[in-house]
């Protein structure tokens, strides 16, 4: 062995001192950054301290050129996933839009046949095409929208499409202008002809009819409609007193409106009129003051007219005629009584017409005054109280009132009374009056 150590070198790789024991001591290896010794053999794998599964794995002890080897490969390998999933994200792509196409190419087709469908169907509901004619009964609510019409039409086979049918109305600007009320409709009718039919007035059936005696006010007239189902008597009553009717010659002319309890009592003239159920009252109130203007016609204004008096001071007289006479001939009777006072009530010490039917307008009697007020109830119409006529009507005069106000008897009466069955007494003085209240049974 002393012979080996003597032929070694230092540069041989292997170089230090010995120990007295024959160890080798301070020695130190040389080992080449590419992993050749310094002879040039080549490390193993177990020599460099590499598993054989770990030869892609950096160390701290690799080498700087190992390191820059794996790192370099990572790198690629980073760049060809990368590139991999970048070739199969355009693939993906390519098919979602292929698909994506057919999927719309498809809901267009759906589309448009659906939407095909639907013009044809409507249409050919619009026209009525193959609907077979049976009459059937409506009811229209007030104030009903389209789409509530629509869902009765429906519902009664007037119509197949609802909803074709609440745009056709809102294209030709029918929303709004329907009628209520009942009507018999034919199921063959198209559209333009349904609209139109609904929307007139003439083909409800839903009427009723009544009779207005005369002499009825206001209030009875109030009451007697909604008794009928037209309207409600506080409907009526409020739009008595409002000023919706002064396009009518006769209600415009009235000047002291604000004195009277109601503006129209004594225009409403007394006659039978078809009205509808659930009718506008002014609609209502509307017919019988056109009615009045017809009857108060062009010879009686103008007989009124020589007699010094207007429209509206006819009516009033007429009035109180009409609720103080027994009947018709009796009328020109008691108009010479209210005349004659009217006209020398001064001299003969009857300025007030003194007339009962006034005492408590607007209503008929006592009784019908408001508990609250009733024993101390003064109305601005009682003609015990009041110089000359009332503010205005105390009811609704008939044609024999009229002509009575107009055509008073020529007589020097200025007193009357009626008995409980309706006989008449007439006077000229107090005195004789007196007589015939015991006559008639009003007084003892």
């Amino acid at each position: 062995m002393e012979d080996d150590r003597k032929g070694r070198r230092p540069e041989d790789g292997i170089s230090g001192g010995e120990h007295p024991d024959g160890r080798a001591e301070n020695f130190r290896l040389h080992i080449r950054d590419d992993g050749l010794l310094d002879d040039g053999a080549e490390l193993s794998s177990e020599e460099k301290g590499d598993s054989p599964g770990e030869r892609d794995v950096l160390h701290s002890y690799s080498s700087p050129r190992t390191r820059q080897a794996l790192e370099a490969e990572q790198l690629r390998a980073k760049k060809e996933a990368e590139r991999a999933h970048r070739i199969r994200s355009r693939e993906k792509g390519r098919k979602n839009r292929r698909l994506f196409r057919v999927v719309w190419v498809s809901m267009v087709v759906i589309l448009g046949l659906a939407v095909g469908q639907y013009l044809v169907s409507g249409f050919g509901d619009m026209l009525a095409v193959n609907r077979n004619k049976v009459s059937v009964t409506v009811e229209i609510p007030k104030n009903a929208s389209t789409e509530k019409i629509a869902d009765i039409l429906y519902a009664n086979g007037v119509i197949e499409k609802r909803d074709f049918f609440r745009l056709y109305s809102k294209m030709t600007k029918a929303d709004g202008s329907y009628s209520q009320g009942t009507f018999h409709i034919d199921t063959n009718l198209d559209y333009e002809a349904i609209i139109n039919y609904l929307q007139s007035e003439a083909n409800r059936v839903d009427t009723v009819k009544i009779t207005f005696q005369e002499g009825l006010n206001l209030r009875e007239t109030a009451e007697l409609l909604e008794k009928n189902g037209v309207c409600t008597a506080e409907d009526v009553l409020k739009a008595a007193s409002s000023k919706d009717f002064e396009n009518y010659d006769l209600v415009s002319a009235v000047a002291n409106d604000k004195d009277r309890y109601y503006l129209l009592e004594g225009y409403l003239f007394p006659d039978t009129y078809d009205f509808y159920k659930n009718e506008d009252p002014k609609q209502a109130l509307g017919k019988m003051i056109s009615n009045c203007s017809k009857k108060m016609t062009q010879s009686i204004r103008e007989q009124a007219q020589k007699k010094g008096m207007s429209a509206d001071q006819v009516l009033n007289l007429a009035s109180i005629i009409q609720a103080e006479s027994a009947d018709k001939e009796d009328m020109k009777k008691v108009s010479s009584v209210l005349q004659n006072r009217l006209k020398n009530g001064a001299k003969t010490g009857t300025l007030q017409l003194g007339c009962d039917s006034t005492v408590y307008y607007p209503y008929r009697q006592k009784t019908q005054v408001p508990e609250k007020e009733r024993e101390t109830y003064v109305s601005r119409y009682d003609t015990y109280q009041i110089t000359g006529l009332p503010p205005g009507p105390i009811c609704n005069p008939g044609l024999d009132a009229i002509n009575a106000a107009l055509n008073p008897a020529d007589t020097d009466y200025y007193y009357f009374c009626h008995s409980k069955d309706g006989k008449a007494y007439y006077a000229k003085t107090a005195a004789q009056h007196k007589k015939n209240l015991k006559k008639a049974g009003l007084t003892q």
